[in-house]
């Protein structure tokens, strides 16, 4: 959540200037999952820690940082966006990233019970079988085995590409789904295999050619230990990861879906 507020100054030429500052969007139920947690996935200390807490310190950061600059009164996705090209604004682009993703995920989960009276909608459905996913189990465990062998922090997307096809993305670090150029798909920790390599050399054809690649997220995971880490421990990432998939509010899912 972004806050402007109006400074007032006796002189006639800052009458009327604004300042913002960053707050941690309310969540659909946030006041109830504090005092019980989310159902079948995170203890109230475990949703405080991951929701909560996290989110205050994305958000200070990041009105600390974008405090009398230009980007003072943009939201976190316009930040993440206009930073994203800015190799000296990276310390800005990690917190609006960050910000932008955690509440795009929180935004999905539900109570357990709640979440499996929901499902994917036909149409969602039918995008994932265009992709060799047959069923919405099949989709659930390729997408489930990419985020738990993905290694070190991350996110793990499905995104809707400009040709409205859907496809898998794993964003490592701060990555970002919505640019091609910094959604950090690539590990470089170790050596690179072939098909990492060619696609590094299509992203710099992609660059040369100054051509535009969006894409906009559908679904998605937090990675990172922050997400997990005080319910169900520093090995616990795999629990987490069946947890959270039972906790998907499809119908939140459904709407990010571009429809006619």
């Amino acid at each position: 959540m972004f806050r402007s507020i109006s400074k007032r100054s006796s002189n006639t030429l800052f009458k009327g200037a604004q300042r913002g500052f960053h707050e941690v969007p309310k969540l659909k139920n946030q006041d109830l999952y504090l005092q019980r947690g989310i159902e079948g996935l995170y203890t109230p200390k475990g949703f405080k820690s991951a929701w909560l807490d996290y989110q205050k310190y994305l958000t200070l950061n990041l009105s600390l940082h974008t405090s009398g600059t230009e980007s003072e009164l943009k939201t976190p996705y316009q930040i993440l966006l206009y930073t994203a090209k800015m190799t000296t604004e990276q310390h800005i682009f990690h917190y609006a990233s960050q910000a932008h993703n955690n509440h795009f995920v929180f935004e999905q989960f539900a109570d357990k019970s709640e979440a499996s009276k929901t499902q994917p909608s036909k149409l969602l459905l039918e995008k994932l079988a265009d992709i060799d996913f047959p069923t919405i189990e099949a989709f659930r465990d390729e997408f489930l085995l990419i985020a738990d062998s993905s290694f070190g922090q991350g996110w793990v997307f499905l995104v809707e590409s400009a040709d409205k096809s859907l496809r898998i993305v794993k964003c490592n670090n701060d990555g970002t789904p919505y640019y091609y150029g910094k959604n950090q798909s690539l590990d470089f920790n170790g050596s690179a295999d072939e098909a990492s390599y060619e696609y590094l050399n299509g992203l710099k054809e992609l660059a040369a050619q100054d051509q535009k690649d969006f894409s906009l997220p559908i679904l998605g995971i937090n990675l990172w230990d922050t997400a997990f880490i005080e319910d169900y421990g520093a090995t616990g990432k795999a629990e987490y990861l069946e947890n959270a998939w039972k906790s998907i509010n499809w119908n939140v899912v459904n709407k990010r879906l571009f429809q006619i």
